[in-house]
């Protein structure tokens, strides 16, 4: 995954092949700017937007709301700052079950992979992207179909490379 990662999804000319993309958010973010009715803005907001904007299109193809992902991220850093007694004495590591720690972890997992098999989902259904238009799905999807790599290129592994980048913003 990593010889992948560096030679399809992230090599020079691929990053910059989305500069149009960072441009465009960007020019998205200065029009909200501009238009702002208030002598205050809140730039982390729009800063925040802008990344999530970006990220999506180049990972995922397009802009995803940030409701459509709030519940998972909110989950996350949830469960994050979530104190876990079993991993500091694993014999107590029941409590954490009491608590409801592993169902809360079990259903974040299952949400988020619901949210990226729609997306692999979504990807396989449409028309062939021009060259200058694929996304991070595209390129895996392909290497998996095409079995280009010299290993077979599971849809578990498609899963977890670039779309667990989307899990960070």
């Amino acid at each position: 995954m990593k010889s992948i990662s560096v030679l399809h999804l992230l090599s020079k000319q691929r990053v910059q092949s989305y500069q149009q993309v960072r441009e465009d958010e960007t020019v998205l973010m200065i029009r909200t700017i501009q238009q702002a009715n208030e002598s205050v803005i809140n730039l982390s907001e729009l800063i925040n937007t802008l990344t999530n904007n970006v990220i999506s299109r180049v990972a995922l193809g397009r802009t995803y709301e940030r409701n459509e992902v709030k519940a998972i991220l909110d989950g996350i850093v949830e469960l994050l700052a979530s104190f876990s007694v079993g991993n500091y004495i694993p014999w107590l590591g029941w409590i954490d079950k009491l608590r409801g720690l592993h169902r809360r972890a079990d259903e974040l997992a299952k949400d988020q992979d619901d949210f990226v098999e729609g997306v692999l989902k979504e990807h396989e259904n449409k028309k062939e992207s021009s060259v200058e238009r694929k996304d991070l799905v595209d390129i895996l999807l392909e290497i998996q179909r095409d079995n280009s790599t010299g290993f077979q290129l599971e849809r578990k592994m498609n899963k977890a490379s670039p779309l667990g980048i989307f899990s960070l913003f």
